[in-house]
C-alpha cells in the first residue's frame, strides 16, 4: 500500500463541556482536505488520546473515517499501555475502515525489547492492515533502537515508523538498515525539511492543523527535487512553532484553529492548560500579525 505523504495529526475538537465536538471535527477534516493533505492520523498525541476513554477513541475514529469518506488515507493510532487494549482498538480500527494502524510504544511500565517486539507482533497478528510503529522517546521515555527497527522491518505487515525525534542521525541509520520498503514519516515538524534529506518520505504533523498548505508546498518541492527552496518554507513554519513553544502545544493549536474559524472552541481536556485572557490575547495578536496563519484560515483555505 502506498502511504507516502503528509498526514495531519488531528486535534480532537471539544465543546465547552469537554465532550468531543463532532461537527467541528467534520469542519476540520474538510478544511484539511481542501488544503491538500494526503490523510489523517487520528487519536494520537495531538488528539489527546490518553485523556479519552476507549469508547471515545472508537467513536472519534468512526466519525473521522466517516467524514473522510475514502477521499484520503486514515491512520488510526491504537496505542495503549496494555497489549490487550491496543489489540482491541486495532481490531476496531480495521473494522471501521482505517487504512493502517499505529501504536506508540507502551510506557510507564518498562518492558524489555523482546516484550516490546512481541507487543507489536501481537497487534499485527490480530489485523490485516499494516502497522506503523510510533517512535516518540521524548514523551514515552522509551527509545527503540536501530536494531529493533531492522528486526521489525522484516515483518511483512510492518509498514514503517512515525519518527518523532530530533535525532536525524538515527533516522538515517534506520533508513540505511531497513531499506526502501520501510516507510519513515517524520514527526517533528520543525525539522521536516531536514528529515527529507535523511530518509523520510513524508510526515505526520501536529502543526499541519494550523498551516497545512505550507507543508503541502514543502512536500511538493521535495517530491520534485527542489531542495534549495525548502529551507525558506521551513523557516516560515518555524517562526510559528517558536511562538507556539512559548505556550503549550495542543492548547495553542486549538486556539489558532478557533481564530481561523475552523473550531468552535479551543477547549482541551484537563489537566492540559487553559490559557488566561492575557495569554489568549498574546496568541491572537501573533495570529493577526501572521500572514501564514491567516492564509490558512477557513475562509481562505486552498
Amino acid at each position: 500500500m502506498e502511504m507516502k505523504g503528509l498526514y495531519t495529526a488531528l486535534v480532537t475538537p471539544m465543546n465547552e463541556n469537554g465532550d468531543i465536538d463532532y461537527d467541528s471535527l467534520q469542519a476540520l477534516i474538510e478544511h484539511q482536505l481542501r488544503s491538500g493533505v494526503s490523510g489523517f492520523y487520528v487519536g494520537g498525541s495531538t488528539g489527546e488520546a490518553f485523556m479519552l476513554s476507549m469508547t471515545e477513541r472508537k467513536k472519534l475514529l468512526e466519525a473521522a473515517v466517516g467524514a473522510v469518506a475514502k477521499r484520503a488515507k486514515v491512520i488510526a493510532h491504537t496505542g495503549c499501555i496494555s497489549t490487550r487494549d491496543s489489540v482491541d482498538l486495532a481490531v476496531h480500527a480495521e473494522q471501521t475502515g482505517a487504512d493502517a494502524v499505529s501504536a506508540v510504544v507502551p510506557f510507564y511500565y518498562k518492558a524489555g525489547i523482546q516484550e516490546l517486539q512481541q507487543h507489536y507482533e501481537t497487534i499485527m497478528s490480530a489485523v490485516a492492515v499494516p502497522m506503523l510503529i510510533y517512535h516518540f522517546p521524548g514523551a514515552t521515555g522509551v527509545s527503540l533502537t536501530v536494531d529493533f527497527y531492522e528486526s521489525m522491518s522484516r515483518h511483512p505487515q510492518c509498514l514503517g515508523v512515525k519518527f518523532t525525534s530530533m535525532n536525524l542521525f538515527e533516522m538515517q541509520q534506520i533508513r540505511d538498515k531497513c531499506g526502501e520498503r520501510f516507510l519513515i514519516l517524520s514527526g517533528h515538524d520543525e525539522v521536516y525539511a531536514a528529515s527529507v534529506l535523511m530518509g523520510s518520505e513524508g510526515a505526520i504533523g501536529s502543526t499541519f492543523n494550523m498551516m497545512p498548505s505550507l507543508y503541502r508546498d514543502m512536500f511538493s518541492l521535495a517530491a520534485t527535487g527542489q531542495w534549495s527552496k525548502l529551507p525558506a518554507l521551513q523557516a516560515q513554519a518555524n517562526e510559528v512553532i517558536a511562538h507556539m513553544l512559548q505556550f503549550d502545544v495542543i492548547p495553542y493549536e486549538k486556539a489558532i484553529l478557533h481564530l481561523q474559524g475552523v473550531l468552535k472552541t479551543s477547549v482541551v481536556r484537563s489537566p492540559l492548560k487553559r490559557f488566561t485572557p492575557e495569554e489568549t490575547a498574546r496568541i491572537a495578536e501573533f495570529y493577526r500579525s501572521s500572514s501564514l496563519l491567516q492564509s490558512n484560515s477557513a475562509q481562505v483555505s486552498t
